[in-house]
């Protein structure tokens, strides 16, 4: 349910109270209570106000912004009343903590002193802070946690440093507790440096010195592997910190008399490492690939260097892809090839071996009972079903000779013997192999009876060509523009998957945002899945392989994953499907590694924009579905990255890599598939002219940058945000009314007109500000509180469906990155693009949360352009240059193929704004 319920209850005027929102600062951070005005009656979210009584509410704009705090689960729920933590607290951006009455947090002057000598009983740290003409208000001021109330009644926040050293100095050992007290003492000094926290006379003479960081050392000598502690300080001599660290000492004195501690979490920490046993054998490998799963589980430790540590080792752990190929030879007929290749992680070939040469090298490693052999100093990982493929190739030798000639009728067969082994790498002519194909049904384009839905046209051929890889062993890239359902198209394939009894267990991957959406589709397309359906999150998610074997379908979030890769690598799994498959883009992430190394028999990939920032991120996606179709990386940029970067016809290298595609990358459009099936879209291109105000500021930017004193590039941001309303630069605007901001007037306007047809608007625009003063605008004029997704908004799904369910007028406000996947609002027909995105791509995906399936009105479309109405400026406005460019790369926008770098506009923009 939404804040109000914008339309009029039945409630009496008379008896309703207003709601007062009573805040107490709290040691944790800050404790909320709604009560009714003069009742003390306990209110709680979600509220559902009728218009009548939002305008007796005199603290609305509060009540929306903590009704949002609690949509996105920073408000905790508490007996009497909401809880908002301190860490929470930071994470508010500043414009929200301000109408919350709370300053940004704040460093004040700090001096750290103490009273008592240390040893004694009086012995104690005080920390001293200074605001202004406010000295040592740790005297005079009081002090709640990370509140500090000073006399002149103001409240202040300390900064997260200064909150860690207080609370340290406030849970301060029995000074006569001489086993902790100087180890304490040195931990506070140590800190007090870190910070740049001066100390007085006394404690500067004190030569207490703390160890309270560890990293790991590590060194290979080519049969063991040793992982060691190390201690880390900068002020301390290293030779002393070794002698700490050998010999297992929590204290020592320095050459200088100085008493140097070591924190005792970081001892507990250091003896832990030091039980690891040398690395060896086939376990060397394993380290290479994944040295974190190694280390015991400590929290706090810093492993951020040491993923590059063992890389400078020069371990090569290679995966060994198994490949059969079909060589076209004379008068139609096939060579068949076999073998393995060493493949590492960007796709490069280092070698190749026969099967029989391969077979000796497995041979040798499972006499050592090792699931991996070393091979010129590298080492190469057994695939899981080399005995099945050995199998094979001795059938198909046995049927067809050593060096196997068959002609096209015989395709089939070879895909037959090959049918139970997962992950081989085919070429196209076995893949044009469809009679099998027809005999086993795959080419069915009807889904099972219990699914729930019919497919369009288009969606049955997804359908079949996702069985169709299944069947074939390959992976596939599904990437549909946005709104031609990935989601359902995939859903139809698990319920054929679960009816050929092939879908346990089956993993879906997805962001965050995407977990609960997966579950709703499937509830509205295949109910009769949900049994099978288990959402992998939470602090008690199953951490058995054995217990996931047994499950259908597996969801989980990419960040979940690679979280609990080591549980996930020991299930061999029927299929992963990774959707919003942006996530792998980049072959180095810990993602895109834990992905291409799990075991499945079928992968899938979802994305509607596989090429984001430059092409190598479609490679980095295929060679996860279908490793080594593409070549590797090196190989990759050679015949496509460079050519386009040498300025080659986009076109060209399109096709060429299309047609490498063909067989496992599946892309249409709307345009294409939903031609006469969606209703028309509308553009309307608006020229608004600068208020009055604006046009001073305008006029003021750009005589700063005539005269050196702006650059060009910071010109254009500041332009940016002043055509989208002065308040945006000059707070002191921030309340003009909309008939001195003309575009903000004309949205309104248009909104005007929405709400005569009894129909709901989308708003795009990226400020934060600019949303709040738009969704003040709308109050005010219309009466009803519209919603809000950005970046702040995690329960968007909860947002989108109450905005879907309610029907008639209603306006959503949102960035076009926070709603650039995964929302379907085909509720409203409206799209206002408040503010344009620079990159062309990324605002159709916006337009698309309305224009997709399931629209069934026209769709309008609404780009309010501040203008140069008086020809002032030659090139005309930021926003009239950035408008045409945008229209100049529609077209170029459409491919998935063309780097960003084409379709970002900063450098064109700052081009034509430098010959104003």
């Amino acid at each position: 349910m939404s804040l109000f319920k914008r339309f009029f209850g039945n409630e009496k005027n008379d008896e309703y109270r207003p709601i007062q929102i009573k805040k107490k600062f709290i040691e944790s951070g800050l404790s909320l209570a709604l009560v009714r005005e003069g009742v003390e009656e306990l209110v709680r979210f979600p509220l559902n106000l009728t218009i009548t009584q939002l305008k007796k509410e005199t603290q609305l704009e509060n009540l929306e912004i903590l009704e949002t705090l609690w949509y996105d689960e920073l408000l905790h729920d508490e007996s009497d009343g909401y809880h908002l933590q301190y860490t929470d607290i930071l994470k508010l951006p500043s414009e929200v903590r301000e109408f919350m009455g709370i300053l940004d947090p704040e460093k004040p002057e700090l001096l750290l002193g103490h009273e008592g000598a240390v040893g004694t009983s009086r012995f104690q740290f005080v920390l001293h802070k200074s605001y202004g003409q406010w000295r040592n208000v740790e005297q005079t001021s009081k002090i709640v946690g990370p509140w500090v109330a000073l006399p002149d009644g103001s409240m202040h926040l300390l900064d997260p440093d200064t909150y860690e050293i207080d609370q340290m100095i406030r849970n301060s050992p029995d000074p006569r507790d001489a086993e902790q007290i100087f180890s304490y003492v040195a931990e506070v000094r140590n800190r007090a440096n870190r910070l740049g926290i001066p100390l007085d006379t006394y404690l500067e003479r004190q030569e207490y010195l703390f160890v309270d960081n560890l990293e790991l050392q590590v060194e290979y000598d080519n049969k063991k592997i040793h992982i060691q502690p190390a201690y880390v300080s900068n002020e301390i001599d290293p030779t002393l910190l070794e002698s700490l660290n050998d010999k297992g000492a929590r204290f020592a004195v320095g050459a200088g008399r100085e008493k140097v501690f070591v924190d005792p979490r970081v001892w507990e920490h250091a003896n832990k490492i030091k039980e690891v046993p040398p690395i060896q054998g086939d376990d060397i490998p394993r380290f290479a690939e994944n040295p974190e799963a190694f280390i015991p589980d400590i929290e706090g430790l810093d492993l951020s260097l040491f993923g590059e540590r063992v890389k400078s080792l020069g371990i090569r752990v290679y995966r060994a892809q198994p490949f059969v190929h079909a060589k076209p030879s004379e008068r139609g007929w096939f060579q068949i090839e076999t073998g393995f290749s060493a493949v590492d992680e960007t796709g490069e070939i280092w070698q190749s071996f026969k099967p029989d040469e391969f077979q000796a090298l497995i041979r040798q490693a499972r006499d050592s009972g090792n699931e991996y052999f070393e091979w010129n100093g590298n080492w190469l990982r057994i695939p899981p079903e080399v005995d099945d493929f050995i199998r094979s190739t001795g059938e198909v030798h046995k049927q067809f000779g050593e060096k196997p000639m068959v002609d096209i009728t015989s395709l089939p067969y070879i895909l037959e013997i090959y049918e139970n082994i997962g992950q081989l790498e085919f070429n196209a002519p076995i893949l044009q192999a469809h009679q099998e194909l027809r005999d086993q049904g795959v080419l069915d384009r009807t889904p099972p009876g219990s699914f729930q839905a019919t497919l369009k046209a288009f969606q049955q051929d997804g359908y079949v060509w996702m069985k169709m890889l299944h069947f074939r062993k390959w992976g596939g890239l599904l990437a549909d523009d946005m709104g031609l359902g990935k989601t359902i198209q995939v859903i139809s394939l698990l319920s054929y998957l679960q009816q050929t009894n092939r879908l346990t267990p089956t993993l879906i991957v997805v962001p965050k945002t995407l977990i609960d959406n997966w579950e709703k589709e499937m509830t509205k397309f295949a109910p009769f899945l949900l049994p099978s359906l288990y959402l992998h999150r939470g602090t008690d998610r199953i951490k058995s392989p054995e217990a996931l074997r047994q499950i259908g379908i597996t969801i989980t979030t990419y960040h979940t994953l690679v979280r609990d890769q080591l549980v996930f690598g020991q299930v061999e799994w029927q299929a992963i499907i990774c959707d919003e498959a942006q996530a792998i883009k980049n072959p180095s992430t810990a993602a895109s590694h834990v992905l291409k190394a799990m075991k499945s028999k079928f992968r899938l990939a979802m994305t509607g924009t596989p090429v984001e920032n430059g092409l190598s991120e479609l490679w980095s996606i295929m060679d996860y579905v279908q490793p080594g179709l593409l070549g590797s990386l090196s190989e990759f940029k050679r015949e496509f990255i460079t050519p386009l970067e040498a300025g080659e016809g986009d076109s060209v290298v399109e096709q060429r890599l299309l047609a490498k595609l063909s067989y496992v990358y599946k892309r249409r459009t709307k345009s294409e598939e939903l031609a006469g099936q969606l209703p028309p879209k509308h553009h309307h291109v608006i020229q608004v002219p600068l208020g009055d105000v604006q046009k001073r500021l305008y006029a003021e930017i750009i005589e700063l940058v005539k005269s050196k004193m702006m650059d060009g590039l910071q010109a254009i941001q500041r332009l940016k945000l002043l055509s989208s309303h002065p308040g945006l630069i000059a707070p002191e605007w921030i309340n003009l009314p909309p008939e001195m901001v003309p575009k903000l007037l004309h949205t309104l306007q248009i909104i005007d007109d929405v709400k005569s047809k009894g129909e709901k608007v989308l708003i795009f625009t990226e400020y934060l500000k600019m949303q709040d003063i738009l969704k003040s605008a709308i109050r005010d004029r219309f009466g009803i509180i519209p919603f809000v997704i950005n970046g702040m908004t995690d329960r968007r799904q909860l947002v989108v469906d109450e905005f879907n369910r309610k029907p008639g007028f209603d306006v959503l406000i949102l960035s076009p990155k926070a709603a650039g996947t995964g929302l379907t609002i085909t509720s409203a027909n409206h799209v206002i693009h408040y503010t344009r995105w620079w990159n062309p791509a990324v605002e159709n995906q916006a337009t698309d949360r309305a224009y997709r399936i399931g629209q069934d009105k026209p769709v309008h479309v609404y780009c309010p352009i501040v203008t140069d109405n008086e020809g002032v400026l030659k090139q005309g406005t930021v926003e009239e240059i950035v408008h045409r460019i945008l229209s100049e790369k529609q077209e170029l926008a459409s491919s998935i193929i063309v780097s960003s770098r084409k379709l970002d506009l900063e450098n064109e923009i700052l081009q034509q704004f430098s010959k104003q």
